[in-house]
């Protein structure tokens, strides 16, 4: 795989088989290109050479950087619309993985505007997680967390990795 932007090169002749279950952790300074990677292996990005196999947004479930939350939607409905699938069963399994994350029953039924940056950084992993895919991509899942949260979530992900493949940023 080989990605440039106009003539700066910022992944070069990568190759790498990753596991179908486990979790890989992408390291380094900003701007070497581990989002770039994330969004080519979700088919986001298709401006470069080398091929992706077993990659493609349906077999993704992706948690951004930025939060890309529906501003109608409460934090319950922001994770729900992840399985397309309104039931009493999956409204238990949102509330339960809000609930995992820290949310309080009222909580979950704020809007996004109404929400602080970690608020919003939660819901979106939980939106991720109810995907249910069997690849995960997670670019800087932590970063709006406090110490106890970020120790909770790296729990959900270790757990998660056990079952399916999880690529870290």
């Amino acid at each position: 795989l080989t990605k440039r932007f106009g003539k700066k090169t910022i992944i070069s002749e990568l190759s790498y088989r990753f596991s179908d279950k486990g979790l890989y952790v992408l390291r380094g300074k900003s701007g070497i290109g581990k989002t770039t990677l994330l969004r080519i292996i979700a088919g986001l990005d298709k401006d470069y050479s080398g091929e992706i196999i077993d990659g493609g947004i349906g077999r993704i479930s992706f948690a951004f950087q930025e939060y890309r939350l529906f501003p109608q939607l409460s934090a319950l409905e922001n994770v729900m619309i992840a399985s397309k699938d309104d039931s009493d069963a999956n409204k238990s399994m949102a509330m339960d993985l809000l609930s995992q994350l820290g949310f309080s029953f009222e909580e979950m039924s704020l809007l996004p505007s109404e929400l602080s940056g970690g608020m919003k950084q939660r819901v979106s992993l939980a939106r991720t997680f109810m995907k249910n895919a069997p690849v995960i991509l997670l670019d800087e899942p932590t970063k709006e967390l406090d110490a106890v949260l970020c120790r909770q979530v790296c729990e959900m992900i270790k757990k998660i990795a056990e079952d399916k493949l999880v690529i870290l940023v």
